[in-house]
C-alpha cells in the first residue's frame, strides 16, 4: 500500500468513517444555521416591539418546550429508530423556520407565530439531542468515542462562534427572512445527511432478527429509567445530582459575562467578542483532549476535580484578582476544565449506560442537571444588582468550589469510570 492513502490521524480515522462523518457534518452545519437563525429572531423581536419582556417570552415558550417534551423524548429514543427520529426533527424544524420566514417575506412580522415556532424548534430539538447522543456508540468503535465526541464538540462551539459573530451583520445585510431561509437549508441538509446513516445502518442489520419497538405507558417507562439510574449506576446517579449545584453556579457566572467584560474589565465590543473567542478555544481543548488521556477511565474524579475544584478556583481568582490580561488567561483554563469534563462524563455515559435505556438516561440527566437554570438565572441577576458582577463571579467561584468539595463524597461518583 503507497504511503498516505490511510488516514494516520485519529481524527483523520474517524472522518473516514462514512457514517460518523455524515453526523458530523449535519451537525455542523445545522448549528450554523441554529446560531444565525437565533441571532436573527431576536434581532427582529426587539427592533419590532424594543420590550425586553417580548424577548423573555420567547425563552419561555423554548423552557416550555423543553420542560413538556424532555422526559418523552428519553422513551422515544429507546423506543424508535434513532436516526429515523433525528430526521423528523430535522424535517420538522425545517418546516417550521421556514413557514415562519416566508410569512415575514409575504406579511411581515408577527410575534405569535415567533413564539409558536419556537416552541415547536425547541421541541424538536429535544428530541434530536438524546437520539445524537446515543448514536455515535452504534457508529464508532468504543476505543475512538472520546475522539468523536471531542471533534464533534469543539467543532460546533467553532462553528457557533463564527455564526454568532457574523449573524447579527448578515440580518443587516440581508434581512432576517434569509437567515431564517439559511437555517432551512442547513435543517435539510441536516435530514439528507442523516437519512444516508438510517440507510446505511439498516443495510448493515440485514439478515439480522428484527428488534420490536418497545410499547408501554410513557410513565411506567420513564419510572423504569428512573429505578435504571438510582439502583444500577449509582455514581451517574450522583453524577446528576452533583451536575445540578454545578451548574447552577457556572450559569450565575456564564448568564452574565458581558456584565463582567464591561464593568470588571472595562471591556469594549472586541473585547467581548475576544473573550468569548478565547472560551470557546478553551472548551475546544479541552473536549479534543480526553481521548488522548484516556480520562474517561477517572471520569468522576475528573468532573469533580475539574467542573467543581479547578473551574471554581477559576472563578474565585477572577473575582479576586481582577484584570485584563489574568482574566484571559483564566477564562481559557475554566473552558479547558469544562470541556475536559463535559466530554469525559459523555463518553463515560455512552459507553457504560446500555443502548436500551440511554435516551431514559440523557433525558433524565437533563431534567436533573439543567432544570435549576432559570432559578440561577434569576439568582445571578438579584446578585448583580445588589452587590454587582464581582460579588456575583466570586459566588460562582465559591459554589463551585464548594459544590466539588462535597462531591467528593459521593463514593461512588468517586470511583465512576469506564473500565481500563
Amino acid at each position: 500500500m503507497e504511503e498516505g492513502t490511510v488516514p494516520t490521524s485519529r481524527f483523520g480515522v474517524l472522518l473516514g468513517n462514512r457514517n460518523f462523518r455524515a453526523v458530523y457534518l449535519a451537525g455542523v452545519t445545522s448549528q450554523s444555521g441554529s446560531t444565525i437563525a437565533g441571532v436573527a429572531i431576536i434581532w427582529i423581536v426587539f427592533a419590532t416591539t424594543r420590550s425586553a419582556l417580548d424577548i423573555a417570552y420567547v425563552g419561555i415558550a423554548e423552557l416550555a418546550a423543553t420542560i413538556a417534551f424532555t422526559l418523552p423524548s428519553g422513551v422515544w429514543v429507546d423506543r424508535y429508530d434513532r436516526t429515523r427520529l433525528m430526521v423528523g426533527a430535522d424535517l420538522t424544524r425545517a418546516v417550521a423556520v421556514g413557514s415562519l420566514a416566508l410569512v415575514f417575506l409575504l406579511y411581515g412580522f408577527r410575534f405569535p407565530l415567533v413564539l409558536v415556532v419556537s416552541f415547536a424548534v425547541a421541541a424538536a430539538s429535544i428530541l434530536f439531542q438524546p437520539a445524537e447522543q446515543t448514536l455515535f456508540p452504534m457508529i464508532v468503535a468504543p476505543g475512538a468515542l472520546a475522539d468523536a465526541n471531542g471533534l464533534s464538540r469543539s467543532s460546533r462551539s467553532m462553528v457557533q462562534l463564527v455564526a454568532s459573530s457574523v449573524g447579527g451583520g448578515l440580518v443587516v445585510l440581508v434581512g432576517a427572512a434569509l437567515c431564517l431561509f439559511y437555517n432551512t437549508l442547513t435543517f435539510l441538509i441536516s435530514a439528507l445527511l442523516l437519512y444516508s446513516v438510517y440507510v446505511a445502518l439498516r443495510a448493515a442489520d440485514r439478515g439480522r432478527a428484527p428488534h420490536p419497538a418497545r410499547e408501554g405507558r410513557m410513565l411506567h417507562e420513564i419510572r423504569e429509567g428512573l429505578h435504571w439510574l438510582i439502583h444500577k449506576a449509582p455514581g451517574l446517579w450522583e453524577l446528576s445530582i452533583s451536575a445540578l449545584f454545578l451548574n447552577f453556579f457556572s450559569t450565575i457566572f456564564a448568564t452574565f459575562i458581558v456584565v463582567y467584560v464591561v464593568e470588571v474589565l472595562h471591556g469594549t465590543p472586541l473585547t467581548y467578542g475576544l473573550f468569548l473567542a478565547t472560551m470557546t478555544g478553551g472548551m475546544a481543548v479541552g473536549s479534543l483532549i480526553v481521548g488522548r488521556t484516556r480520562a474517561t477511565r477517572w471520569a468522576g474524579k475528573v468532573w469533580v476535580l475539574s467542573y467543581g475544584v479547578g473551574a471554581g478556583l477559576a472563578l474565585l481568582t477572577m473575582a479576586l484578582v481582577p484584570g485584563l490580561l489574568v482574566s484571559f488567561v483564566l477564562i481559557f483554563v475554566y473552558n479547558v476544565l469544562l470541556g475536559f469534563s463535559g466530554n469525559a462524563w459523555l463518553t463515560a455515559a455512552q459507553t457504560v449506560v446500555p443502548s436500551e435505556v440511554q435516551g431514559r438516561y440523557f433525558a433524565l440527566d437533563g431534567i436533573l442537571s439543567w432544570g435549576i437554570l432559570p432559578i440561577a438565572q434569576i439568582t445571578g441577576g438579584l446578585l448583580i444588582e445588589a452587590r454587582g458582577i464581582g460579588f456575583a463571579v466570586e459566588v460562582a467561584g465559591i459554589g463551585l468550589l464548594g459544590s466539588g468539595f462535597l462531591s467528593m463524597l459521593g463514593r461512588n461518583l468517586w470511583k465512576f469510570g469506564t473500565p481500563a
